[in-house]
């Protein structure tokens, strides 16, 4: 009787145990559904982002050109050269004179010497026929060099935006892929806690669970940090204030580029603005030199004057009187003056043309290594995509149902969601790269490369802007 009470009183132990067996599987049933769930949003999700409000990397692009101090700071020192060459060919100021000429000292008196007088005068200094001119194209050469400059600081800086907004997408694509699947490992580290309180698990196997849990969550904080600093360098980058949120940025996808390094050497060669900077510093040696061999030329003074003269003591009138002079400096001092200038001047001309070469070298190292990099980081993101990412996210979906019924352990279940998550990280950053890669090589180039295809497509013809953003 007291048996039939207790057992009427808790209920068949088979059938809770069958309760018990059912609500874990239910569990797990529930995770491989959300799993299911995730693949399918990443998917529609894409698709979904599209049709949001992003800023496209060219809204940073136009805002940096458009309001960074250091650019503002070039076109100011343009405009000063611009009127410094004005200012290069101008003559040196006339001297003008007033005096008294041979006055007695023992009289101090005005008309008792015929040669006492009042003088006044003028005088030109005239420096050797082509000095000025060659002065001139001087300081003609820096304002040419100074725009060439302000073109380069403008690659340059279009590159960095670039790489920043790369970078800044990645990560927060990389990041938004981290709160999927730390999702998915909550719904299973729960799943391994009630398969522990029923008996079918181990308590090695929740331990695992969350140390994995909070290891994705050192992951998620890591990665929004870093999106911080993006940010920040981004917006500082385009002069927009350091604070300002960073509104949703475009999807980075895989391209194929159309150029040949001899197609990106010539490019260089015809565009590159540091290049034609360091040209316009080398013809600036050849005039330097030329000024130089001025030095060893006379400079002529011309001069007139007049003399007004008072009446004799007795009442005689005197003329007065006309002077004109030219004089011209003796250049005697050329081993000791000229000479060294002339010979300082054209070693910064062999300066400029050594700065030549090794940009020329530093530039085609860097286009055969961008290419090759590019190639690498394009036919390994496409390895992920094509054939890593499905096989592991198949493995994951068959080591889900393996662990249901019990066939794998804990770890292998872990190990696959780890593979996934991994495998997606490394995509994003393979596709980063290529972006990144291509507008090293841009800054490189000096001028941006539109010959860039999807990889699903066909590869568009190759098209290319100079550094101001401009067509050829």
């Amino acid at each position: 009787m007291e048996e039939s009470t207790e057992t009427a009183a808790t209920g068949n132990p088979h059938t809770v145990e069958g309760r018990r067996g059912s609500s874990w599987r239910g569990w797990v049933l529930s995770i491989l559904v959300a799993i299911l769930l995730w693949l399918c949003a990443l998917a529609i999700g894409t698709v979904a982002r599209a049709e949001e409000t992003h800023r496209p990397v060219n809204y940073y692009v136009d805002a940096a050109l458009a309001n960074n101090p250091s650019l503002a700071s070039m076109k100011a020192r343009i405009a000063a050269k611009e009127n410094e060459a004005v200012r290069a060919g101008a003559l040196a100021d006339p001297k003008a004179w007033i005096g008294l000429v041979n006055v007695p000292t023992n009289t101090w008196s005005l008309n008792e010497e015929d040669m006492t007088g009042k003088e006044v005068g003028i005088s030109q200094m005239l420096p050797f026929p082509g000095k000025r001119d060659n002065s001139t194209r001087i300081v003609v050469q820096e304002k040419e060099q100074a725009e060439f400059e302000l073109a380069e600081m403008r690659n340059v800086l279009r590159a960095d935006v670039k790489m920043a907004y790369a970078e800044l997408s990645t990560v927060r694509a990389q990041t938004e892929v981290v709160r999927q699947v730390r999702a998915i490992l909550e719904q299973i580290v729960e799943v391994s806690r009630e398969m522990f309180a029923v008996g079918k698990g181990s308590q090695a196997d929740v331990l695992r669970g969350q140390v994995e849990f909070q290891k994705m969550r050192e992951l998620l904080l890591t990665l929004e940090n870093r999106q911080r600093v993006l940010s920040v360098r981004l917006n500082t980058l385009a002069a927009l204030p350091p604070e300002e949120p960073v509104l949703p940025l475009d999807s980075l996808a895989e391209f194929r580029t159309n150029f040949s390094a001899d197609q990106l050497r010539r490019i260089y060669l015809e565009d590159r603005p540091a290049r034609k900077s360091i040209q316009a510093k080398i013809r600036k040696g050849d005039l330097l030199v030329a000024q130089a061999e001025y030095e060893g030329k006379p400079e002529f003074e011309v001069s007139a004057s007049y003399m007004q003269r008072d009446k004799a003591p007795d009442g005689m009138k005197r003329s007065d009187m006309v002077s004109a002079m030219v004089s011209m400096t003796l250049p005697v001092w050329r081993k000791g003056k000229v000479d060294p200038g002339i010979r300082a001047m054209a070693a910064e001309k062999e300066m400029a043309v050594r700065d030549q070469e090794t940009l020329d070298n530093e530039t085609a190292n860097g286009i055969g290594s961008g290419l090759s990099s590019l190639g690498n980081f394009g036919s390994v993101a496409t390895l992920y995509r094509t054939t890593l990412i499905p096989q592991a996210e198949q493995s994951e979906q068959s080591n889900l149902e393996a662990y249901r019924v019990g066939k794998i352990d804990f770890p292998m279940l872990m190990d696959s969601v780890t593979t996934v998550l991994n495998f997606r990280k490394e995509y994003l950053g393979m596709v980063g790269e290529m972006h990144t890669t291509k507008a090293r090589l841009e800054a490189a180039v000096g001028r941006e490369l539109d010959g860039a295809a999807p990889n699903s497509g066909e590869m568009a013809p190759p098209n290319a802007k100079n550094s101001n953003g401009e067509g050829r």
